[in-house]
């Protein structure tokens, strides 16, 4: 599926990329293309089937996921604009294998305050096809961390780290682990810290994966720590600094959430366009009817908007300091704007089918679901507009 419309043939141009950004995107939507078929097949069964295996095997032999490592150790120079290229292309297809680049992406980042020992170690992995695990969210604490339940008690060898962790993305796979546990619970989100630890460390149970409504490409699990021993040096920055390292990830996350909100606004409306223009209803296509017209009308500048606002935000945030309140505020204005945009664009898309955009069949039909996600993860998009909020009325 590679329908050519404005906002395929003419965005590029009117946001002022680059040929190299052009040429990316351009490598980005063909392998997305090709992606399609295996999406389906994967989106049937939660967890970890061939296809899902051949889908991101693919995005590592085709280099996306060297994108997320940082290049003095061994990646492919990319900032985060070129993320978001190349999470919109994919997520024309996909929410969830495109959330696979922003999921690294976001482990690189916390990565970026270990030491140089395990840096040079867990990119290594990385960019020999491992994925990471990022283990925060818990059964209690979600959005609100300062309820983390998990500990890391210090001992004479390190930190043995015990607690239940949901919601893991990957785990059922991952290699690499990154924990967020408290070191001082007397301390609030003052007293968490992060720590790594590889598959296979005693004490870890990754359970099954859950059956989910959308984002079936990025299965996530729940995982329970048992006296888990790990070394001193395996403390990601210093204790305390948990919650600062997260969040410099986590806004990285919600750009690449905006990036795949995009995306899949973008899928739902490139077919709803194609079927509009095939479709016969009353001796013409349906695209001729205004009521169908103005659906286009009003997607074709949702997604516009939206190309205009994380582009900008992207542009940013590569020249910004990613912990900053201001990046945190940007962060979440275009997670909260993608996200929504794109329920109502992949509703609009399945109403244009009619009868035919609820059939599973149907593309559409995953974008759709998949777009809902967009709108909880990294934080519900309520969360988003409190935080938006606060930052007007400082």
């Amino acid at each position: 599926m590679n329908v050519k419309s404005p906002t395929t043939e003419r965005g590029a141009d009117i946001y002022g990329f680059t040929d190299q950004e052009r040429a990316l995107r351009e490598r980005a939507r063909e392998t997305a293309d090709s992606l399609n078929e295996l999406a389906r097949k994967s989106d049937a069964t939660p967890g970890y089937d061939a296809a899902w295996h051949e889908a991101v095997d693919r995005l590592h032999k085709d280099g996306y996921f060297a994108m997320t490592v940082p290049p003095e150790y061994g990646g492919t120079p990319a900032n985060l604009l070129s993320l978001v290229i190349v999470q919109e292309s994919l997520s024309r297809v996909d929410g969830g294998l495109a959330n696979s680049i922003s999921h690294e992406a976001c482990a690189a980042r916390a990565l970026a305050s270990a030491s140089e020992e395990i840096r040079r170690r867990v990119f290594a992995q990385m960019l020999a096809g491992s994925l990471t695990c990022i283990a925060i969210t818990e059964p209690d604490a979600g959005s609100d961390l300062g309820a983390m339940a998990t500990t890391a008690t210090k001992n004479g060898a390190g930190y043995v780290i015990n607690g239940n962790k949901s919601i893991s993305s990957l785990a059922g796979v991952a290699d690499i682990f990154l924990i967020w546990a408290k070191t001082d619970p007397a301390a609030g989100t003052r007293g968490i810290s992060t720590f790594f630890a590889p598959r296979g460390t005693p004490g870890i149970t990754v359970g099954e994966a859950r059956d989910t409504l959308g984002f079936r490409q990025l299965p996530h699990h729940d995982v329970s720590f048992v006296d888990v021993q790990v070394p001193e040096g395996a403390r990601i920055g210093d204790e305390g600094q948990g919650l600062a390292i997260f969040a410099e990830a986590l806004n990285v996350g919600r750009l690449g959430g905006g990036a795949q909100a995009l995306g899949l606004a973008v899928g739902a409306y490139e077919r709803a366009l194609d079927f509009a223009k095939k479709r016969q209803a009353f001796g013409q296509p349906i695209s001729k009817h205004q009521a169908i017209q103005f659906k286009l009308a009003d997607m074709f500048m949702a997604i516009e908007a939206g190309r205009a606002l994380i582009y900008s935000v992207a542009r940013f945030m590569d020249a910004s300091e990613l912990g900053s309140r201001e990046v945190g505020t940007y962060a979440a204005a275009v997670k909260a704007y993608e996200s929504d945009m794109a329920v109502r664009v992949t509703e609009e898309a399945v109403e244009i089918f009619g009868a035919q955009g609820i059939w599973k069949s149907n593309d559409v039909e995953r974008l759709f679901r998949d777009a809902k996600v967009t709108q909880l993860v990294d934080g519900p998009n309520e969360l988003m507009r409190m935080r938006i909020a606060h930052a007007l009325i400082r």
